[in-house]
Parts: structure tokens; C-alpha cells; sequence
């Protein structure tokens, strides 16, 4: 027996899809707004030479300086493979340190360097300055609201809610690695 067509009749018939239409559907304009407001934020961050794994990691660092590589991959959720890439790259450039810790000697603690807490500051104003972009149609009560309304969404959708779940992939392009 062939699919019956769908028509506006039926409570939960989706509308006929339509290129200049957004549907009304949360999962659909969540992962649209996101990709775009995503790819905005790796541009905005470019002349910096930073991506947006590499901020989420040295706002980490920075605000828990000394913990151990180890530590904070475990409590990021990053496969320590991963970790180690990150924290190398961001090492040759200059923006992170590994430190001996001075209890044990056998753990490297992270540190940024001054040329790292500088990057780090001029992204926090881009990332600010984002935000004001993404947001720009709405008034401060509605960005609260909208806050909430996300924050509510959270729990079901995502693991550890301080942590992009984007941090442990190679491909920051690849939704499915």
C-alpha cells in the first residue's frame, strides 16, 4: 500500500519543505544556527591563529594553571591522543607551556606564556563581540531567556555542559568523527 501524502489537515503534518522557509523545527534550526554561528566564530578567530578548540583549551588552562595534561583531558573528555596533539601545537606556537610540577616529576603542569594569556585576551573580546552578533536581534531579555530555554535543553543532549563536544575530534568539520 503506497505512503499516504501528508496534508495540513493532520495535527502533525510538517509543512511542505521550502528552500526560503525555515521549518519549525528546534533540532533542525539548532544544528543550522550552530553551524553557521560556528563557522563565524573560526573566522573571527583566524588572525589570531587560533581555533575554537584551541581557545575552549587555553581558557582552561588558564583558569587552572598547573594541572597536569592528564588531568585535564579527563575532565574535558579528550581522548589523551587528542590532548597531546592540541597541547603540542599549541606549545610550538608559543601560546602553552609544560612545566615540570614540583611535587611529582613526573607530571608536566600547562601553563600559558605571556604571548598566551594575550592571545587568550584579544580572543575573549572576540568571542564577546560574537556573541553580540549572534544575538543582535534580540533584546537583553530575550538573550537571558533564550539562555535559559537552551540551558533547560542541555541535559539531554550533552555529556559535560562546559565542554563543546566538538573538543575531541580531529576534524572540526566533521560531524560524524
Amino acid at each position: 500500500m503506497p505512503a499516504r501524502p501528508e496534508t495540513r489537515d493532520e495535527p502533525n503534518a510538517a509543512p511542505p519543505a521550502a528552500p526560503d522557509r525555515p521549518p519549525r523545527n528546534v533540532g533542525f534550526l539548532l544544528s543550522q544556527l550552530g553551524f553557521a554561528a560556528s563557522r563565524r566564530f573560526v573566522k573571527a578567530l583566524e588572525p589570531l591563529g587560533i581555533h575554537p578548540r584551541e581557545f575552549l583549551l587555553m581558557r582552561f588552562v588558564a583558569s587552572s594553571q598547573g594541572q597536569s595534561q592528564q588531568a585535564l583531558a579527563e575532565r574535558l573528555g579528550v581522548p589523551p591522543s587528542r590532548m597531546v596533539a592540541i597541547v603540542d601545537s599549541l606549545e610550538e606556537r608559543g601560546l602553552l607551556e609544560r612545566r615540570p610540577d614540583p611535587h611529582d616529576r613526573r607530571i608536566r603542569a600547562l601553563h600559558p606564556t605571556a604571548k598566551g594569556r594575550g592571545v587568550l585576551e584579544r580572543a575573549i573580546k572576540i568571542a564577546i563581540e560574537h556573541e553580540a552578533q549572534v544575538c543582535s536581534g534580540l533584546d537583553e531579555q530575550e538573550h537571558e531567556q533564550l539562555i535559559e530555554l537552551l540551558l533547560k535543553l542541555q541535559p539531554e543532549l550533552i555529556e559535560l555542559p562546559g565542554v563543546h563536544p566538538g573538543l575531541a575530534k580531529r576534524d572540526p568539520a566533521s560531524p560524524d568523527e
